[in-house]
């Protein structure tokens, strides 16, 4: 009997605990979520201004900026509503290149788009109404548990409302009404942070909608396509690293082979220093042959798996990187080609960060699952990705696309001027 006694006084402490840490945890998103909504109305006006002016003309320069911005608004709020869930809320934006026009068009019929701004509208009214709740619940709260301390520092029985507190009796009345308050707050926010964290990835998360038969042979085609033409690329790499390498490196070898053989008779004092280079070179051929080997599949990932190769690319990267893994307990690997795709997308990415961004820091995300495998590498470099100048602009981001879009995944560069930039890509693990 004791025992059981103990075991249902302990479920209870279990349960207020959790009441509280869930109440917390709903005031914290509440309040960020109704600071936003505030300013997202204004950003709803905002945006309604630059498509009236893109009727005339001159928005069209800004719209691909503005509704870039409410992209980056809504992933955002993608996280925090994915952290509120205890899931994933991904997007499914299309993918967007080109100058402003061709940007603005891709942006104007994309489904996800238009998903944003009635999302804007939805989270202007639920959240400013969630950050009203929170104040006044929580104002009223605060003021009724108060009543007994500020009574007895007032010289007259204060008018709380139209309650006059002039006895302790009223005080302590006025102390259970500010427990209803609390105990009304603690039950409502979770449900209004519930509700508003549903209704973000009902509007925002990707919706699965019919194509016809002919959209997709069409998109079939050109993955298929891009999957080919970076098949053949990667073939005249590994073609060009075995020429100008190990090939150069073992052709010297023969040549210094061929001297050694016409000095051995009239001038064999210079047969050491013949040997030497010809080991010399043959190390730099072997060293060569390694990297055009690793280049095709990293050793790292068949030894240790994709999350430790990530680690070794974050380490070797002269950027200050951090490294943020989820991986699915117990699931099993995803399949080789998709494992060293992610590695190559991650490697590519650190390179530009590296070379071109001028970041002081960079993060890279990776989540790995039985369902595919999700990359984000952001850095708070002076942006403009995608877009550089010369015959090929942004020609490390094109390598990454075909060959993401080889396994029909997705990619998505968010990267304005002056930053900050962020690679997001997605890779299906499925058949």
């Amino acid at each position: 009997m004791t025992t059981s006694g103990g075991a249902a006084r302990q479920q209870r402490r279990s349960g207020q605990a959790e009441f509280v840490r869930r109440a917390v945890r709903s005031l914290r998103y509440l309040l960020a979520v109704g600071g936003t909504a505030v300013l997202a109305l204004f950003g709803l006006y905002a945006l309604l201004a630059v498509f009236a002016l893109s009727l005339v003309g001159p928005g069209l320069a800004l719209l691909p900026l503005a509704l870039a911005r409410l992209r980056r608004v809504a992933d955002a709020h993608r996280r925090r509503a994915g952290r509120w869930l205890g899931c994933e809320v991904p997007s499914s934006y299309r993918r967007v290149e080109g100058g402003v026009l061709a940007r603005a068009q891709t942006m104007l019929t994309d489904r996800a788009t238009w998903s944003d701004l009635l999302w804007l509208l939805v989270h202007a009214v639920f959240g400013t109404v969630g950050a009203a709740l929170v104040l006044g619940l929580c104002t009223g709260a605060t003021s009724w548990l108060t009543v007994p301390l500020w009574w007895q520092l007032v010289p007259e029985p204060p008018q709380f409302m139209v309650w006059e507190i002039d006895s302790w009796g009223a005080a302590l009345a006025a102390c259970l009404a500010g427990a209803a308050y609390g105990a009304l707050a603690g039950w409502l926010l979770p449900w209004w942070a519930q509700l508003h964290a549903l209704l973000t990835r009902a509007l925002l998360g990707p919706r699965k909608h019919r194509t016809s038969l002919a959209e997709r042979v069409a998109e079939l085609t050109i993955t298929r396509a891009e999957a080919l033409e970076a098949h053949a690329a990667e073939l005249r790499r590994i073609e060009r690293d075995l020429h100008d390498g190990a090939q150069a490196g073992l052709v010297s070898v023969a040549l210094r082979l061929a001297v050694m053989k016409q000095v051995l008779h009239s001038h064999p004092e210079k047969l050491p220093e013949l040997i030497d280079q010809a080991r010399d070179l043959t190390d730099q051929a072997v060293k060569s042959l390694r990297g055009a080997v690793r280049s095709i599949y990293p050793p790292v990932l068949v030894d240790h798996g994709l999350a430790e190769a990530a680690r070794s690319l974050v380490a070797a990267c002269p950027v200050p990187t951090s490294l943020d893994v989820e991986q699915d307990a117990g699931g099993s690997r995803a399949p080789v080609a998709v494992e060293a795709a992610a590695y190559f997308v991650m490697s590519e990415a650190l390179t530009n960060v590296a070379k071109h961004s001028g970041a002081a820091a960079a993060q890279v995300r990776l989540r790995i699952a039985g369902s595919g495998i999700r990359i984000c590498v952001r850095d708070d470099g002076r942006g403009g990705a995608g877009a550089g100048p010369g015959p090929e602009p942004g020609s490390g981001i094109s390598g990454i696309r075909r060959r993401v879009a080889a396994f029909d995944g997705l990619t998505d560069l968010q990267s304005p001027p002056g930053g900050p930039t962020e690679l997001r890509v997605e890779l299906p693990c499925g058949s």
